[in-house]
């Protein structure tokens, strides 16, 4: 187990489930309990984008809380590493602008657009993760 990254109340995690690496994000909700609507927006997002997943976005894999609900987790397929570590070309720009446009027609916009949240895998294709500021927009 190795740790991505940490934050104010959470650690992002690289871990192995079922002998696969995964992402595992774990949240304090005793540090900060008014995280979980935005938790739970993660999930929503991805139950809505089901088709999308592993394909345009990372897999979820499993979520839920422990310890009475004062930690939420959630278990996300690893499919690539953040675009500070990528010089992207055409090809990929194009491909991100096509995630975005499969996402939209769930109608759902992504609203946190930036490096962390743009991933590369191995073969250069491109995905879009964390949804906790996401909405759904039924306008047409």
């Amino acid at each position: 187990m190795s740790i991505l990254s940490v934050g104010e109340n959470k650690k992002v995690l690289e871990c192995e489930f079922h002998g696969k690496p995964i992402v595992l994000k774990c949240t304090d909700l005793s540090k900060k309990p008014n995280c979980l609507d935005e938790l739970l927006n993660k999930v929503e997002m991805y139950r809505v984008l089901a088709k999308l997943q592993g394909v345009y976005i990372p897999e979820l894999l499993f979520y839920g809380d422990l310890a009475n609900g004062m930690s939420f987790i959630m278990g996300l397929s690893i499919v690539g590493t953040t675009l500070y570590h990528h010089k992207i070309d055409k090809r990929q720009k194009k491909r991100a602008l096509r995630v975005l446009d499969k996402i939209h027609d769930y109608k759902i916009l992504h609203n946190d657009i930036r490096e962390e949240n743009i991933l590369v895998d191995e073969k250069g294709y491109v995905y879009l993760t964390d949804f906790g500021m996401s909405i759904r927009n039924d306008d047409k």
